[in-house]
């Protein structure tokens, strides 16, 4: 008799475990979706394992994005910012977007509480602001591996490059195609607010960004070339 209790008691606290833990597990709020896809794609939502990407797919509040050799993703978020990647890209997610109302894919311009904080650690990409960015620009914030951005209603691109560079050597490059972004780290900062002006920094982040200027072809040629589809 005694042993039955104990047996049930052992299976209650068992079952009690496994819904805890269901509970736990639970997927972070989907925030966007993928637009475009080349090749592969992996999204590891927070919490859970790796899950490749396929066209129509979810992307999560929190977690990371990763793309493999020559690879393109262009995800749409529901406030209507857009991202693209390009090859050996990683990205860092940490997003809080109201999900999309019936019939439409953009969220509340006035919510305080949405935000989006992004950090680029691998690759190209390009980055094209939304009704969040444009109620509340800090709101958004941008990070590489070399500066932050500041934006202000923004379609940019950044990414390491070799134009300009030596044969076999690379540096980060941050152009503006529409709007204006603040490129910022501990050594200097400089406002980009003219189509196709540029900035570049060292792989390792060491110095000031470098006067902007407009860049010449072959720097523009490649910065699209990386992120475009076939």
């Amino acid at each position: 008799m005694q042993n039955k209790l104990y047996n049930k008691l052992w299976l209650a606290t068992v079952l009690c475990f496994v819904l805890s833990a269901a509970g736990a597990a639970e997927m972070p709020d989907r925030v966007g979706t993928i637009v475009r896809i080349q090749g592969q794609a992996v999204e590891l939502p927070q919490g859970f394992g790796s899950r490749p990407l396929h066209l129509g797919a979810p992307v999560h509040a929190q977690g990371k994005i990763k793309t493999g050799p020559n690879a393109r993703l262009e995800i749409g978020f529901i406030d209507g910012t857009k991202m693209t990647l390009g090859e050996w890209a990683h990205v860092d997610l940490d997003v809080n977007l109201k999900d999309n109302p019936p019939g439409g894919e953009q969220a509340a311009e006035n919510d305080d509480s949405d935000s989006m904080s992004i950090s680029f650690l691998a690759g190209t990409f390009r980055f094209i602001t939304g009704l969040l960015a444009k109620a509340n620009s800090q709101s958004v914030r941008l990070q590489t591996q070399v500066a932050t951005i500041g934006i202000r209603g923004t379609d940019l691109f950044g990414g390491p490059l070799a134009a300009g560079m030596p044969p076999g050597e690379i540096h980060y490059g941050f152009m503006i195609l529409e709007g204006a972004i603040e490129i910022d780290n501990p050594h200097g900062s400089v406002t980009l607010d003219s189509p196709k002006e540029g900035t570049f920094l060292p792989m390792k982040g060491h110095k000031a960004p470098t006067p902007p200027s407009v860049w010449n072809q072959q720097a523009i040629d490649e910065a699209f070339a990386s992120i475009e589809f076939n």
